[in-house]
C-alpha cells in the first residue's frame, strides 16, 4: 500500500514538473513574440489613420433618454 501512494505521489509531482516546465517555456515564447507585429510595417501617420477610420461603423449601444 505504502509503495503505491509513494508512485502515485512521484506520477503526480513529475506532471506538475513537466507541465510547469511547458508553462514557463511558452510563456516566454510568447513574451519574446509580442511586439514583433510592431515591425511589419512603417509608423502610420495621423492623417492615414483618420482616412481608415472615416468609414468605421460605431458599436455603441448606449442609449440615452
Amino acid at each position: 500500500m505504502e509503495k503505491e501512494e509513494k508512485k502515485s505521489i512521484r506520477s503526480y509531482v513529475l506532471i506538475v514538473v513537466v507541465l510547469g516546465f511547458f508553462m514557463t517555456g511558452l510563456m516566454a515564447i510568447l513574451k519574446s513574440r509580442e511586439t514583433e507585429h510592431l515591425s511589419y510595417s512603417d509608423n502610420t501617420s495621423v492623417e492615414q489613420e483618420a482616412l481608415l477610420y472615416e468609414g468605421a461603423k460605431r458599436f455603441n449601444n448606449v442609449f440615452e433618454e
